[in-house]
């Protein structure tokens, strides 16, 4: 039997690659203290290894390969090259949170509650740093360790911390004698909009420092919403499909994933028209990649965007029952479309 210690290594200085041997399969990294040394080491040696994380002396155990490795740090530079020069510390961090957005999603396929049959291959993926940037998924944790990740390789106090009361990680910012609490997880689909954070501590709607940071041109894109939807005429039968096209372009529908999409439409469902029973339900194309998309009911009316067409288009209950019963589409577990679920066969 093959040493453990040889077969699993940590690293967490450039003395430990003397640890590594014949028989090391896998690369522990502790991202606490990493140095851009070890990380250009096994970009240009570590093609044979699979790598995990180490934050606060606890090791990941969910391993990637090289490729999924090396197309994280790509990506790592990436962000830190198109960073504006001149930052300070609070900016830099600004920066990095509404970087990651960027290049990760929700992907409903590594949620338990709407799979039946779950995939755990997806879910080690996405717990890892390194596979959660390459795959572009995430979770809270993910999120979490990325922007950890990202804010200690440039020497940014931060550290990760668990909320009690929805047991979601939140990542510690200390910078100039102020302690912040951020969340990037729940602030990913606002950052997609181009909208205000929400959970950047105080600083979430610092119009001048999110212009520095390149995050803004002119103004949020809650005030462009704003100023569209405060004059539309919710009596009208058609409202909501009024609503649906004029913010599309506004909210850059082309550039947003299912998940982050509902989310936003249910902000603005809930801002703007808050009496009105809109329903958002997901769905998914009965394919290899288990596709996701969304269905938005109002009054037994369905609508779904159609990313060829760049539009949303109506879909009718016979069209969803049919592509149901016929096994083209599916329905993610739990959800109930109002005057479709009882005509299906299953």
């Amino acid at each position: 039997m093959k040493n453990k210690s040889s077969l699993i290594v940590s690293i967490s200085k450039t003395s430990d690659l003397d640890k590594i041997t014949k028989d090391t399969k896998y690369i522990n990294i502790d991202i606490t203290n990493i140095s851009q040394e070890i990380i250009s080491y096994f970009i240009k040696n570590g093609i044979s290894f699979m790598y995990s994380d180490i934050i606060e002396n606890t090791p990941g155990y969910n391993y990637v390969s090289y490729n999924d490795f090396v197309k994280a740090e790509n990506i790592i530079d990436k962000i830190y090259n198109e960073m504006p020069n001149n930052l300070n510390e609070i900016e830099v961090a600004k920066y990095l949170y509404v970087a990651i957005p960027k290049y990760v999603y929700f992907d409903i396929n590594t949620d338990k509650i709407k799979n039946e049959i779950y995939n755990l291959s997806l879910m080690s993926t996405v717990n890892n740093i390194w596979g959660s940037l390459s795959s572009g998924r995430i979770n809270d944790i993910s999120a979490s360790k990325i922007y950890y990740y990202l804010c200690r390789r440039v020497g940014i106090d931060i550290s990760i911390v668990i909320d009690e009361d929805n047991k979601q990680a939140l990542t510690k910012l200390l910078i100039d004698n102020q302690v912040l609490i951020t969340d990037l997880f729940e602030d990913i689909p606002f950052i997609q909009c181009n909208m205000q954070t929400n959970h950047f501590a105080t600083y979430n709607d610092d119009i001048s420092l999110d212009k520095k940071i390149k995050y803004l041109k002119n103004k949020y894109n809650n005030y462009y919403l704003d100023k569209t939807l405060k004059n539309i005429d919710y009596t009208k039968e058609d409202c909501i499909y009024t609503i649906l096209n004029i913010t599309k372009d506004i909210i850059n529908i082309n550039t947003i994933k299912p998940v982050e999409l509902s989310i936003i439409y249910r902000y603005i469902f809930d801002r703007y028209c808050p009496n009105y029973n809109v329903k958002i339900n997901n769905l998914y194309l009965n394919n290899e990649n288990k596709n996701h998309f969304i269905i938005i009911s109002y009054n037994n009316i369905h609508y779904s965007y159609n990313y060829k067409l760049q539009k949303f288009i109506k879909v009718s209950d016979e069209d969803i029952i049919d592509n149901i019963n016929d096994g083209k589409i599916g329905l993610y577990h739990g959800e109930f479309i109002s005057n479709i679920n009882n005509y299906l066969n299953v």
